[in-house]
């Protein structure tokens, strides 16, 4: 069984990931302090963190850094939490080479759980450019709810469509996008 640590300031949101993970049959352990989440890791390595930019006592950007410290810790992946994703959050992210970067009050926290699983890798993604060359590119949009073809309204560029599997909802449920490969246009929807 897959182990997440989630490390958040707020008792709320810690206790809302806990019953999302736990419906997907993982384990989970919480706390809202940066220091308790450091022992947590070091007792028992979880497989994935998530971890608040603003926890107490020591921050995500910290918590990464004393993880990397550590021959048992060293690997385990982090996503850093920003509550309002401020600019300076998302390039210490980078900066400390985190797994991810999770905007909480843009976010939904099934849509967080989802990079949590494909970090986990029980998460399948898969992505097909939709040019000329795709047989059917035009009947896999439609069918898939995009009636725009296979080329970008905004700047006629090739279409890529991205499926990911969404376990919190089940097996045979995949969240559809589709974006362009020139321009930032991205069309997304849900279905079985």
């Amino acid at each position: 069984m897959k182990k997440i640590l989630i490390a958040l300031n707020s008792e709320f949101t810690n206790r809302t990931f806990e019953n999302i993970l736990f419906q997907e049959k993982l384990q989970v352990a919480t706390t809202t302090n940066g220091k308790n989440a450091l022992e947590i890791a070091l007792q028992d390595p979880p497989d994935i963190i998530l971890a608040d930019a603003n926890l107490e006592e020591m921050d995500a950007f910290e918590l990464l850094d004393a993880l990397k410290e550590n021959e048992s810790t060293e690997k385990i992946p982090l996503i850093v939490y920003s509550k309002n994703g401020s600019r300076d959050h998302r390039e210490k992210a980078m900066d400390y080479e985190a797994k991810d970067f999770v905007i909480g009050l843009s976010e939904a926290p099934k849509n967080v759980v989802l990079k949590i699983k494909t970090h986990l890798g029980a998460q399948k993604a898969y992505t097909f450019n939709l040019n000329s060359n795709v047989e059917d590119g035009l009947s896999i949009t439609q069918d898939l709810g995009y009636k725009g073809g296979t080329k970008c309204a905004s700047c006629g560029g090739d279409l890529n469509l991205h499926l990911i599997r969404d376990l919190v909802l089940g097996e045979n449920i995949f969240k559809v996008s589709f974006s362009c490969s020139k321009c930032k246009f991205r069309y997304t929807r849900s279905g079985e």
